[in-house]
C-alpha cells in the first residue's frame, strides 16, 4: 500500500513568499529561488524530489537547515528560519501555530510512502501507530495505491464507501 500526497511549502505569514500569495493558491517551483529553504534529510526521498524540482526550474536550492521529521521542519519554519518544504509540514488536522502553508504547483511535487507488513502475527506499537495514521489518511480522502495480498495492483481513493480498484 502506498500513500501519495502533495508537497507543501510553509513559512510564517509575513515571509515574502507567503506575501506573494495572499489568497492562497499553488506555488511554482521557480518561486522558491532565492529563498532560504528547510528540507528533509537526504535519506528521506523527499529531499531528492525538492532538488529535482529546483533543477527543473533552473536553480539549485539554498537548503539552510535539514530536519529528520516534518514536525521538526515545521518548528524551524515557525521560527522564521526559512521556508519549509515537505509533506505533513502542518501536523494535526489544523494549521500549525505560526505557519501558513501552500501546495507546490508542479505535479511531480509528491511524496510517496510504502507500507509493508507481516501477513500474520502481532504488530508492535510503532506498526500499530503507523497503520492507524495511514487509515486516517484514507478516511481523509488521500489517494493510496499498492498491491493486495494476491499481488494485484490496487488504487484506493480513500472515500467512505469506496472500494479499492484493481489495475
Amino acid at each position: 500500500m502506498f500513500v501519495d500526497v502533495p508537497l507543501v511549502v510553509a513559512a510564517v505569514p509575513e515571509h515574502p513568499l507567503m506575501a506573494a500569495y495572499p489568497d492562497g493558491g499553488a506555488v511554482s517551483s521557480a518561486a522558491l529561488a532565492g529563498h532560504r529553504l528547510i528540507g528533509l534529510q537526504h535519506v528521506i526521498g523527499m529531499r531528492a524530489v525538492l532538488e529535482r524540482l529546483c533543477a527543473g526550474a533552473g536553480f539549485r536550492p539554498q537548503v539552510v537547515f535539514e530536519a529528520a521529521a516534518s514536525d521538526a521542519l515545521a518548528r524551524l519554519a515557525a521560527r522564521d528560519l526559512g521556508v519549509g518544504v515537505g509533506v505533513g509540514v502542518l501536523p494535526g488536522p489544523g494549521p500549525h501555530p505560526g505557519l501558513r502553508a501552500l501546495t507546490l504547483a508542479d505535479p511531480r511535487a509528491r511524496a510517496r510512502a510504502a507500507l509493508v507488513r507481516r501477513a500474520q502475527g502481532p504488530l508492535g506499537p510503532a506498526a500499530r501507530e503507523l497503520l492507524g495514521r495511514l487509515r486516517e489518511e484514507l478516511r481523509a480522502g488521500r489517494r493510496m495505491r499498492g498491491r493486495n495480498r494476491a499481488g494485484a495492483r490496487v488504487s484506493c481513493a480513500g472515500r467512505r464507501g469506496s472500494r479499492c480498484a484493481r489495475r
